[in-house]
């Protein structure tokens, strides 16, 4: 079928990764969303006007799964666990500058940073693909932990705007057949 038309305007991207926790059957599926995040950054090897310093408020909705609550609370996460995810993407996202490791010109915005002019964070990639990786990896290295690995991240959708959605699953790829 070669009907389907997908506007320029609107982008939804569904990535797989392929460290999936195969074998886990999640019960028990909780989502959060974390908003409020304003931040800037640029992608420096676009060729359009996204080279340039541009800022969203971002969200993050977050997926838990498990397959079993928590004993005493019933809970899939506790509100100590929540808000250590909140502390995490707040240091990351909020009100803060993000560049590339390899933008050319690090140097200038470490200058900035250093002078106080803007809060810098260093990451693999500005894209929505790699706030969504890194919000993965993240929450990950908190949650696991803090549940002694009962539950995982099944799912990230990263928005930067209403048509630009970028979602991270880790689910087995045979559902994507």
């Amino acid at each position: 079928m070669n009907d389907i038309t997908i506007s320029d305007r609107v982008r939804a991207v569904t990535v797989h990764r392929a460290d999936a926790p195969i074998g886990r059957t999640a019960r028990f599926h909780l989502n959060k969303r974390f908003s409020d995040l304003p931040c800037c950054h640029r992608s420096w090897s676009r060729h359009d006007k996204r080279v340039f310093l541009h800022g969203y408020e971002l969200t993050f909705e977050i997926e838990f799964a498990c397959t079993e609550t928590e004993t005493r609370t019933g809970l899939v996460v506790n509100n100590r666990c929540l808000n250590e995810v909140r502390a995490a993407l707040q240091h990351q996202f909020d009100h803060t500058t993000l560049i590339a490791a390899d933008d050319p010109q690090r140097n200038l915005f470490e200058q900035l940073a250093g002078e106080g002019v803007i809060d810098l964070r260093i990451m693999n990639a500005t894209s929505m693909e790699g706030a969504a990786a890194w919000v993965f990896d993240t929450v990950e290295h908190i949650v696991a932990p803090a549940t002694d690995g009962r539950v995982w991240v099944s799912r990230i959708a990263a928005r930067e705007s209403r048509n630009n959605v970028v979602t991270l699953t880790a689910e087995p790829e045979d559902r994507f057949d």
